[in-house]
């Protein structure tokens, strides 16, 4: 069998009639959006649409929206799921099979479901609150204690923002004069460069989080387009784990996005966050003044029992102080009566005494004097016995020798000339013979034999 030959475009002819035949109507396909290709000189658009399966492409295909439906379309995708359809969303695409021998096979997107968009946001939350309910930080912000007085404000906002301005307003005017330091971490609060900026602003305010109160974060109003970052996993766990309280106040209708439900307490707008803020001192201040009130109160009925307790104390200190005077009195005049007998008493005593004393000093004198008298009397005759006159009476002698007295017999030699005194007379006479005294204690001469 012989193959007929034809040209390329008339086999690309037969492809499209197969195409047109086979798939006729038109088809709900779901994709993700890879490229989002608008060309802006000819208003038409032209996504590329891919089929994951774990971060792997397995299908890939070109669309096209021409531009007599873009407009439509993306209304309707905006107004509906509160942010501009942009790459990487995931959705639900009304499409017809077109091939051109020129462009090839495209998708022919009539229409786009956003309300199936809206379902993958909500399970796509649903999984971040999951995962953060796991890591127990989902209530984690909550728990920490409010501030009373929440005077020092950290904000991340859009510099520009008009929500910022109205956060600013409310606070500054506030009909109590209360005053605030507001310091601003600048953010993009949507688009592609949200993620990433507010998650730089929630560093920088970490780094200097002991100077802050509390933290904000609050966006502009307007349209509520382009949520989807508020929704992220890593802005969720970041402000979850946040040392500081965090007020939400983005600033919307629709459900709460995964930044409302972790921070401490979520407002509906930058005004309402203000308001808050504002209430919480003027809470603060009410607290004080009530506790003022009822210890003053307190106060005035401690110092009214007090004082019925001071009067009572006087009167009965009255009394006391007169029956103490009287007997303080009773008592002085009975020692002044005792002190005047008793000196009386003492006075005729010691004049009695004065009286008795010349008498007294005479005896004692006498017995001194005649004690004295005695001692001298026995000192004399101990003198006397030791005069060495009564000494040679008694048959004593003394001996000298070139006029000293002789003590010892050592002191002596034989033919040595000596002089003897007696009691009537003196011997001159000449030593023949020495006996010194022995350690027996007897005498012996010089040449005696005996030991």
């Amino acid at each position: 069998m012989v193959m007929e030959i034809v040209s390329l475009r008339e086999f690309l002819g037969q492809v499209r009639q197969v195409l047109e035949f086979a798939y006729p109507l038109q088809y709900r396909i779901t994709a993700e959006i890879a490229r989002l290709n608008i060309h802006h000189q000819s208003g038409h658009c032209f996504p590329d649409l891919v089929e994951k399966e774990k971060d792997k492409v397995v299908a890939k295909a070109s669309g096209v929206i021409w531009k007599s439906n873009l407009d439509g379309i993306l209304k309707k995708f905006r107004d509906t799921v509160g942010e501009e359809l942009k790459e990487g969303m995931k959705v639900l695409l009304v499409i017809e099979v077109r091939f051109h021998e020129l462009y090839g096979l495209r998708l022919n997107i009539l229409d786009i479901d956003p309300s199936y968009t809206l379902g993958e946001f909500a399970l796509s939350r649903k999984r971040i609150l999951a995962q953060l309910d796991k890591e127990g930080l989902l209530n984690r912000n909550k728990q920490l204690p409010f501030p009373p007085v929440p005077q020092r404000i950290a904000v991340i906002s859009s510099e520009s923002s008009a929500g910022y301005e109205d956060f600013l307003n409310t606070l500054y005017n506030n009909p109590y004069g209360y005053r605030f330091s507001i310091t601003l971490f600048p953010a993009y609060m949507q688009g592609e460069q949200a993620e990433p900026s507010i998650l730089a602003a929630l560093e920088r305010c970490y780094k200097r989080r002991k100077q802050y109160d509390v933290l904000v974060i609050i966006r502009g109003g307007g349209d509520n387009i382009d949520l989807h970052c508020f929704d992220s996993y890593n802005i969720g766990k970041a402000i979850a784990s946040f040392p500081l309280p965090v007020l939400s106040g983005i600033g919307h209708t629709r459900d709460e996005t995964v930044v409302d439900i972790v921070a401490h307490k979520k407002l509906i707008s930058p005004t309402a966050t203000g308001e808050f803020v504002i209430n919480r001192m003027r809470n603060f201040e009410e607290t004080l003044e009530g506790i003022s009130s009822r210890l003053v109160d307190f106060s005035r009925g401690i110092l009214t029992e007090q004082q019925a307790l001071i009067k009572e104390a006087d009167n009965h200190l009255n009394i006391f102080a007169e029956f103490f005077l009287r007997k303080v009195n009773q008592n002085f005049n009975s020692i002044v009566s005792d002190f005047r007998t008793n000196v009386s008493k003492c006075i005729a005593s010691r004049e009695f005494f004065l009286k008795q004393m010349p008498d007294n000093l005479a005896s004692a004198l006498r017995i001194y004097v005649k004690g004295h008298i005695n001692f001298l009397e026995r000192q004399e005759d101990r003198v006397s016995l030791m005069n060495p006159v009564n000494v040679l009476k008694r048959g004593y002698s003394i001996t000298f020798k070139d006029g000293k007295i002789v003590k010892n017999a050592d002191s002596l030699q034989e033919e040595d000339r000596i002089e003897t005194q007696l009691f009537s007379g003196r011997i001159k006479s000449k030593v023949e013979e020495i006996k010194k005294r022995s350690s027996s204690g007897f005498l012996k001469g010089e040449g005696d034999d005996r030991e």
